[in-house]
């Protein structure tokens, strides 16, 4: 083997190694391949020149993407972020005020607060295990009764939200430490203090008052921040429609805490202010003999239910208003009981139901004065008119009858208003052949001045306005004119006419006040926290203009009702009564409705009232006996 060929020999030549026509000279033969394929050397040259440029704009890129980040999260998201770093160690607390308690117009309580503690969870903070988190619930709930615990809200534990939910309220002091040593806020439960509303009124005063009840969702997400998910707010009767008195003005705390949770130190602080005292027109002593005489009517009778109102036709002021059936309103509160509401949500006679503002019925032939008063105003009858009764009228060939069989015989105004003779009424109102009466337009005109087909504005939720018909009204219902009979049937108070019983409170008390409608009111004065008082005062919805002389027979027609016609029970009582009596048909199966609206006394009335026994038969044996002793009472107690 020549030298030239040994592979062994270190290869020599003369000159640079950069010199490329150095003959023989190949880079291919120190380059580890022996395969020879053209142009791989001259490519690698190229991309080892183009390296540094390559790493140069990646890092250039990566530095850019970094800088617009930063930018963004320090510019734009600054706040937000910033925000969330200070609530990591900044924890702000709402401070529930003292609610607002309420009396009678004696200042004894009706509605207050009770200390107590509950217990509250935040599901998604509690063990994600279900086993591990139906173990510490059942430790920790093993010693809490059942009737205190809120069946419902321990469903959701599993839904991993972060709104807090009351699983347990009303617990004792010594039951509220046991359970502190159980706890762990770090597993999402916690022992908080609560005052818990408690009413001392009882059933008479159900409908007045109401109750609280706990926020729902939908008021969550409708309050727009102005209530906590654990809250409390009116639901019915008078602390619904003075929530914001009531409630007061929430306190906030903001408060830097450690890794633990630990308080360190107070950043801010605005105190709560507390509800206002709210006080009523309502005597509690009168309140509860209406509501027990009213239970007793109705048993008696076995009616459906029935309501009272008591009010001073002078001012509005309410001296009692109660409804039967009714509830005791600490069911939904401190002395809460499932199965309880239970029976009251599905019980058939609807004691949840306030008769007394809701409750639509035929007035029956307590609409009769009203009917006198507008035939005297409107000149269709003097006091000297007088008709036969003889047992009842015709309008075409139906037969409208009187109450009485073969009739009344001659029959004036006061006669009419006494012994409530329909033929007299009928006439008046529908008119005959031979005599023009009121007619349903002038009719239904009266009866919506006096109030009717019209809220009172009572300052209590639910109001109902009732109805009165009309010839307009019926032929878009039904299709039908409107006939005489129609006008006979709503001159008794029957047909499809519909009052409530603080209606006829308000109507009768314009024959009593110069035609005044007095707006009726619960609410005497408002005791703010900062010590200002604020009385209530008279207000009018409108008036009926009403000649003197129209009031004065009015007046004394239902004077004549207790000397001498179908209220005569209360002719020996204390005090000089006057009123009315009224039986209101409900249908061929069932039992009428009985009806007593009177006032007292005769000469300076100071006091209306209106009784009412649904399906309770006449108004005479069962509405005026509560009547009676209404105003028994009154002429001994009142102010």
């Amino acid at each position: 083997m020549t030298r030239d060929n040994d592979p062994f020999v270190i290869k020599e030549w003369g000159g640079d190694i950069a010199d490329q026509a150095v003959r023989g000279w190949s880079q291919r033969n120190f380059e580890g391949s022996s395969l020879g394929e053209p142009g791989i050397g001259s490519l690698k040259r190229i991309i080892n020149q183009k390296s540094p440029i390559i790493i140069f704009t990646f890092l250039l890129l990566g530095i850019s993407i970094l800088v617009a980040r930063l930018i963004w999260l320090q510019v734009w998201q600054g706040n937000y972020w910033l925000g969330v770093a200070e609530g990591n160690r900044i924890r702000t607390e709402i401070i529930n005020p003292s609610r607002g308690i309420i009396v009678d117009s004696q200042s004894r309580l009706l509605a207050g607060n009770t200390a107590s503690f509950r217990l509250v969870a935040v599901p998604a903070e509690m063990p994600k295990d279900e086993i591990k988190r139906e173990e510490y619930l059942t430790e920790v709930l093993a010693g809490v009764p059942t009737e205190l615990l809120l069946q419902d809200n321990l469903t959701k534990l599993a839904q991993k939200s972060y709104l807090p939910l009351i699983i347990a309220s009303s617990l004792s002091h010594e039951m509220a430490l046991k359970l502190m040593t159980l706890v762990d806020i770090n597993k999402g439960l916690r022992v908080e203090p609560n005052a818990e509303r408690i009413y001392t009124g009882g059933e008479s005063f159900a409908h007045v008052i109401g109750y609280v009840g706990l926020v729902t969702a939908e008021e969550y997400k409708t309050a727009a921040g102005r209530y906590g998910f654990t809250d409390s707010k009116g639901k019915v009767g008078l602390e619904l429609k003075y929530e914001e008195l009531l409630r007061g003005q929430p306190g906030l705390r903001q408060v830097e805490v450690d890794a633990s949770g630990l308080e360190r130190k107070i950043f801010s602080a605005r105190s709560p202010v507390a509800g206002a005292k709210l006080k009523l027109t309502i005597n509690k002593d009168l309140q509860d003999l209406s509501y027990e005489t009213l239970k007793r009517a109705v048993q008696s009778s076995r009616g459906r239910g029935g309501a009272v109102v008591v009010m001073n036709p002078l001012d509005g002021s309410i001296l009692a208003i109660t409804s039967y059936p009714s509830y005791n309103p600490n069911v939904f509160t401190a002395a809460r009981n499932s199965a309880e509401i239970s029976r009251l949500l599905n019980d058939s006679q609807f004691p949840l139901y306030n008769r007394a503002i809701s409750g639509e019925y035929p007035s029956g032939s307590t609409i009769k004065p009203l009917v006198a008063a507008a035939a005297l105003q409107e000149k269709v009858i003097t006091v000297n008119t007088t008709f036969l009764s003889t047992g009842g009228v015709y309008a075409g060939r139906q037969f409208f009858a009187d109450w009485r069989s073969g009739g009344h015989g001659l029959t004036n105004v006061y006669k009419a208003i006494a012994e409530s003779v329909n033929t007299f009424f009928y006439l008046v109102g529908g008119g005959s052949n031979e005599f023009v009466g009121l007619g349903i337009t002038r009719l239904s005109d009266y009866f919506k001045k006096f109030g009717l087909s019209k809220l009172t504005g009572i300052d209590l939720p639910g109001e109902r306005a009732g109805f009165v018909p009309t010839a307009l009204w019926k032929l878009a219902a039904t299709g039908e004119h409107w006939y005489r009979g129609d006008t006979y049937n709503i001159s008794i108070g029957q047909g499809n006419l519909l009052v409530t019983p603080i209606q006829m409170a308000v109507a009768y008390a314009a024959l009593l006040n110069n035609g005044e409608l007095v707006k009726p009111r619960l609410l005497d004065t408002i005791f703010l926290a900062s010590g200002e008082q604020i009385k209530t005062s008279k207000e009018l919805n409108g008036q009926v203009k009403l000649e003197p002389s129209v009031l004065a027979a009015v007046k004394q027609g239902m004077r004549q009702t207790v000397l001498s016609g179908s209220a005569r029970s209360l002719g020996n009582l204390p005090i000089a009564v006057a009123g009315k009596t009224g039986t209101a048909q409900t249908g061929p199966q069932t039992a009428t409705h009985a009806w007593f609206v009177g006032y007292a006394p005769f000469d300076n009335p100071d006091i209306v009232v209106v009784v009412i026994i649904e399906n309770g038969g006449e108004g005479s044996q069962a509405a005026t006996p509560v009547a009676r002793e209404i105003f028994s009472w009154w002429s001994l107690h009142k102010p």
